[in-house]
């Protein structure tokens, strides 16, 4: 059964863009925009943090294997989807061994955890702003060096405004440059933590702690990995734009080398510094100076962009969703050729302020905590369970190979229980922090407001310069 609601080429913008895009990605393209897109290298430390050398390292183990394996079991469950006749995407992966629930339910999972990663990227990208802020104010030692104190809220207009431009970006192919220079800001914000633990010797300097661990936190932990491993929703997709389609399988084993060699140095080497006070973004660990000011810009680049690359996927699909609308009299007056693309650009920008207005509402509700709902709720399901769903049916319709099916149906299991337990301990921690604050907060205008580094926890407060005898509760 087909669900493509297009009739042919030109009645959808989406159809156009695919054949336009088709064989002419190198596979190095995948690699790049695939590296870029995933590596959430800030707030991998938490992940330790959060379970502990132990947990925090079997669950790095675990999601590292378990995605790894799904993203060649995507590969192959694709391939076979094209050669059947379906297209290159997720929902028509699923569609080819689940039928039309299989097509709603990638369909459905796609568009919430995209929309639910950019919100989580407006709030982060708006803290980055105050870091920056606080920065140079300072390093200029003016208070405040604009002339004005600019608060989260003016910062999430401001990020708003940027990701409204960029949303037009409409293909992978379009966003290659942008994924290279992505990339390159991770790089830079690994060296700056080298840096910045050498400058200050903080290996030797600090006293951390290793203890606080908790269920809640443990379970955080885990669903933060699946949140740090979030790509694989868009590997159909960019496989439809590579020159060769198989090339997608060396393009994936490198990608995943790049993501263990980043997030093991920058993870490991955090955590031995700030043990259990390592925070959700890792940048609010490290003392106010000129290389955390640069930290936070590169990370509020890397963030717009990886919002860019989102919304590639994300606003394609809602478009392609709309393909059937558009065959109804009345939309095609709104959307004919004359309007469609003044239209087309109004769309995104609208959809582009729903996610402004859910992260204002949820701002206090904790960065570690909304972006742990993310990876339980949605990257869980794209990059856990749905792969191994569509592959054991794909085994069941070539093969009988029981070992392989039974092996599939506990990965299956496994992922359905992390995005059980991993969404509740979340949401509870999401409840917990905004009944501490309020929804709509407005009232976050200082880094302080966040975490402070003259905290009495900061296990680095004296390699800070600050005094042992002074320091603030929290």
């Amino acid at each position: 059964m087909e669900f493509s609601s297009s009739e042919g080429e030109s009645s959808s913008d989406i159809d156009s863009i695919k054949l336009d895009n088709v064989a002419k990605n190198p596979a190095w393209h995948f690699v790049v925009v695939t590296s870029a897109f995933t590596f959430g290298i800030v707030f991998s430390p938490y992940t330790l943090g959060a379970a502990g050398w132990f947990w925090g390292s079997a669950f790095w183990i675990f999601s590292t294997a378990t995605t790894w394996v799904s993203g060649i079991l995507i590969g192959h469950c694709v391939m076979e989807a094209v050669a059947r006749g379906k297209g290159y995407s997720y929902p028509d992966m699923m569609a080819d061994g689940f039928g039309r629930a299989g097509y709603i339910f990638a369909v459905t999972m796609q568009v919430s955890t995209y929309y639910l990663v950019n919100i989580a990227l407006f709030v982060d990208i708006s803290n980055w702003l105050l870091l920056a802020q606080e920065g140079i104010d300072i390093l200029t030692e003016k208070t405040p060096f604009l002339g004005h104190r600019f608060c989260f809220c003016d910062m999430l207009l401001l990020t708003g405004a940027a990701a409204t431009c960029l949303a037009q970006v409409r293909t992978f192919r379009g966003l290659i440059f942008w994924a290279a220079v992505s990339l390159a800001c991770t790089i830079a914000r690994i060296m700056i933590l080298v840096y910045q633990i050498g400058a200050h010797d903080l290996l030797q300097e600090c006293r951390p702690s290793f203890d606080g661990i908790t269920a809640t936190s443990t379970f955080n932990s885990l669903a933060t990995t699946a949140f740090l491993f979030g790509g694989h929703g868009l590997f159909p997709e960019e496989m439809a734009e590579l020159r060769r389609p198989e090339s997608y399988f060396p393009a994936l084993h490198a990608s995943y080398v790049v993501l263990i060699l980043g997030y093991g140095l920058n993870t490991y080497l955090a955590y031995a510094v700030w043990g259990e006070w390592t925070a959700g973004d890792n940048q609010f660990n490290w003392p106010l100076n000129g290389a955390t000011l640069t930290s936070s810009f590169l990370s509020a680049v890397w963030g717009i962009l990886e919002m860019t690359t989102s919304h590639v996927m994300l606003l394609n699909t809602v478009a392609g969703l709309a393909m059937d609308v558009e065959k109804h009299p009345w939309v095609k007056a709104i959307l004919d050729k004359r309007g469609s693309c003044y239209s087309r650009a109004l769309i995104r920008a609208t959809f582009v302020w729903t996610e402004v207005f859910w992260a204002f509402m949820f701002s206090a509700a904790g960065i570690a905590n909304i972006q742990a709902f993310v990876g339980a709720f949605g990257f869980t399901s794209l990059t856990y369970y749905a792969p191994f769903a569509a592959y054991w049916k794909l085994l069941r319709r070539t093969s009988d190979r029981r070992g392989a099916e039974l092996a599939c149906l506990i990965f299956i299991l496994a992922g359905l229980l992390l995005t059980i337990v991993g969404s509740y301990s979340s949401i509870s921690g999401m409840v917990e922090e905004i009944n501490k604050y309020r929804l709509f907060d407005t009232s976050t205008c200082s880094v302080s407001d966040l975490m402070s580094t003259s905290s009495c926890q900061n296990p680095c407060r004296e390699a800070y310069g600050y005094d042992p005898q002074d320091c603030q509760g929290s």
